[in-house]
């Protein structure tokens, strides 16, 4: 007996037509859906990726250009106070040749530069003498008879000298000083004395640390009326009077150390800083 396929009625095949559309319809949603989400993830995670590689380069330049301001305002401050060892400390933190530095370094030098007080010349550093500050009476060679005061800058640390020196025409082996202020007398040991000829005459210098009698001769000698020098020799003893240009200059090159940031602590508990505006 042979079999015939019976067609599906109208109703059958509209009902059929109905559901393949809607199975469809939601595998087109399912795929697109899996397939923009993948995408838009991808997409955020790699700008999110970039944007912070790119936030942490520009900070790293920015942080190796500018130095911190906090950093920058506690130098200023502490050189606005006199405190350069403060100012250097903060400098020394920096690593050295890094753009911080050598900003922090000019700052410190230019904010030096503003504070020099005139009358106050300064001599470059050479491989023999350090940075020197010194009154702009002073002599720049040894062809004078001469007493005065100067300090040094040795990696921001100011140190005071204090220097007399004398020109003969032959040798006075110089052992020792007697310096009068009124009625002052300050007796100075010179255990090394410097020496060197000079245009035919000998010229010899004693150049020291002030330590506490030389503090207390110059501040005399500022303050003296008339003051004097006597150069004790081993052969003959030579006095000279101290003009008028030698205590200005002393006085002068005193007041700059202070303005510098330079402190006579050391002296003693009762004599710093004021020490030298006593009359």
């Amino acid at each position: 007996m042979k079999l015939t396929k019976k067609p599906l009625n109208e109703e059958t095949r509209y009902t059929a037509l109905i559901i393949v559309t809607i199975l469809s319809i939601l595998v087109a949603f399912f795929l697109f859906d899996r397939f923009f989400n993948k995408s838009s993830d991808s997409m955020v995670q790699s700008k999110q990726e970039k944007t912070i590689i790119v936030k942490e380069a520009d900070i790293k330049e920015v942080q190796s250009k500018i130095p911190p301001k906090s950093v920058v305002d506690s130098v200023r401050k502490a050189i606005g106070q006199g405190n350069y060892s403060t100012a250097y400390m903060q400098l020394s933190k920096a690593p050295k040749g890094s753009p911080e530095y050598e900003e922090l370094n000019k700052l410190i030098a230019a904010e030096k530069q503003k504070k020099q007080p005139p009358g106050i010349r300064k001599e470059a550093e050479t491989p023999q003498n350090p940075l020197r500050y010194l009154d702009e009476s002073t002599p720049r060679n040894r062809e004078t008879d001469w007493v005065y005061a100067y300090f040094s800058d040795i990696a921001g640390a100011l140190w005071p000298r204090f220097c007399i020196q004398s020109v003969d025409a032959t040798s006075l082996n110089i052992t020792g000083f007697r310096i009068k202020a009124d009625k002052k007398t300050f007796d100075v040991q010179a255990p090394v004395i410097k020496s060197e000829e000079v245009h035919g005459k000998v010229a010899q210098w004693y150049d020291a640390a002030v330590d506490s009698q030389l503090y207390y001769a110059i501040q005399a000698l500022m303050k003296a009326r008339k003051a004097s020098v006597e150069y004790i020799g081993t052969k003959q003893t030579r006095e000279r009077e101290i003009t008028e240009e030698e205590k200005k200059g002393l006085r002068r090159i005193m007041e700059a150390y202070i303005a510098l940031g330079g402190s006579f602590a050391f002296v003693s508990p009762e004599v710093g800083n004021k020490a030298i505006n006593k009359h």
